[in-house]
């Protein structure tokens, strides 16, 4: 039997997707069955965005900010037209040649994996079409897509038990991963950016906000295997895709990393623990940047995000972080609930104070999504009305009513520091769409 693992349009093609990777890697370990992976994604941007492709894989860039904004808003443009076809019940671009991509493996089960809610359109078409056994699974799956599919599956060992018609009693699940799977000549960088995650989920799963970690054990994956993982790849830039990771841990990791000069990026949480000290080691070590989880310049909505953290030893690490010749990317969510106009000027004025130790600023506005402690706990939060809007493809769209600043408020708010922020920026601020290419700006 074959089994034909599909990752779909659309998200950016700036490295190969981990989610297929690691599905791919636990399958082959514990069964017979053939397993090949169809990444769809980046065969829609080869055709739709061919001089795109190969402007960011030249090693040299001229006048990034120009290109990049110029594809950034082009693509979004191309992303939400296809969208609007689907809904309407009309065939996207290149929905032909993508069947046919799939057609020509001639599978007898296709499983589709969905980590971004902008994948579910995709999907939406395409098990109509296909005349075989369609699985589905992912932490973007919604019950209109589970109704169109053959088999909805929560987990891998789910998926195993239904190709292998029979439950195992022995089986491995730390392995090492195999990305020579893809052509690592198809993406959008000058070279290869590996993306490994480290971990089963974050280690934290405090913030209020946050659904990412599912409420799953946390569990390490043994070092050797990820060391494994980096030689196989015989790639030099690899991205930490956990949400964060505790020192400890990233210093045996920088020893890895260390050990084949690669250069590496990853997420973390600003704690007092990342001394000037631990900061310059993990630097030697190859470390070239950091997307931190500052959210906030004020205390008091960090206090009620419950990140964990301190305005001072923000300042700290950042400062810390710079000195030890890493760059800084500064994650900053606006309109948390309770937030006020008083609360967000706070956080511009901590941005501008601390400019020297910031290269980018990543902002984002806060949303509601279930599974957080403030979906949960609405009242808690402020939060006083939650109404929910069906769509055709996607999930309902959660909107709410709120104590302190509305959306609204907080859109007018941005638009007004927006020269604020972007005078921080020492990186184009269209780079946080494509975050692997701080390695080769």
């Amino acid at each position: 039997m074959k089994i034909l693992l599909v990752y779909l349009p659309f998200c950016t093609p700036v490295s190969p997707p981990y989610s297929l990777t690691n599905l791919h890697a636990f399958l082959s370990h514990n069964s017979k069955q053939e397993i090949k992976v169809l990444d769809l994604n980046i065969k829609f941007h080869q055709l739709k965005f061919k001089d795109a492709q190969q402007y960011f894989q030249l090693d040299k860039w001229g006048d990034y900010e120009k290109e990049a904004s110029k594809y950034h808003k082009l693509s979004a443009k191309v992303y939400s037209e296809n969208n609007s076809l689907i809904v309407k019940g009309e065939e996207p671009e290149y929905f032909d040649e993508l069947l046919q991509e799939i057609k020509n493996e001639k599978p007898d089960i296709v499983a589709f994996s969905l980590v971004y809610s902008s994948q579910a359109f995709y999907a939406y078409t395409l098990l109509k079409k296909l005349n075989v056994t369609t699985v589905i699974g992912g932490p973007c799956v919604n019950k209109k897509l589970i109704s169109l599919s053959d088999h909805h599956f929560q987990n891998e060992l789910e998926f195993l038990n239904f190709i292998e018609k029979k439950k195992h009693s022995e089986l491995v699940f730390d392995f090492p991963l195999d990305f020579s799977i893809y052509n690592l000549n198809e993406y959008f960088t000058p070279q290869t950016v590996i993306p490994i995650k480290t971990s089963t989920t974050c280690y934290y799963q405090q913030c209020t906000f946050c659904a990412h970690y599912a409420k799953v054990p946390y569990k390490e994956y043994p070092l050797n295997n990820i060391e494994t993982t980096i030689v196989k790849s015989g790639k030099k830039h690899f991205f930490l895709i956990d949400d964060m990771i505790p020192l400890k841990r990233l210093l045996e990791l920088g020893k890895i990393f260390r050990k084949y000069d690669a250069k590496w990026g990853c997420q973390l949480r600003p704690t007092k623990e990342f001394s000037s000290e631990a900061l310059k080691t993990l630097s030697s070590s190859g470390l070239h940047f950091v997307l931190w989880g500052v959210e906030s310049g004020c205390q008091k909505t960090l206090d009620a995000i419950k990140k964990g953290t301190n305005v001072t030893d923000i300042k700290e690490v950042l400062k810390n972080s710079h000195n030890a010749g890493i760059k800084n990317v500064v994650y900053t969510l606006f309109g948390f609930p309770g937030e006020s106009k008083e609360d967000f000027i706070e956080t511009v004025n901590f941005l501008e104070k601390n400019s020297n130790y910031i290269d980018l600023i990543s902002v984002s506005t806060f949303g509601l999504h279930k599974g957080t402690k403030i979906f949960d706990n609405p009242q808690q939060f402020g939060i006083t009305k939650i109404n929910e809007e069906a769509r055709t493809v996607l999930d309902p769209k959660i909107t709410y009513s709120v104590k302190g600043l509305s959306l609204e408020e907080v859109k007018k708010l941005k638009k007004k520091y927006s020269k604020v922020i972007n005078k921080v920026n020492k990186f184009p601020k269209t780079i946080n769409f494509f975050r692997e290419h701080m390695f080769f700006y």
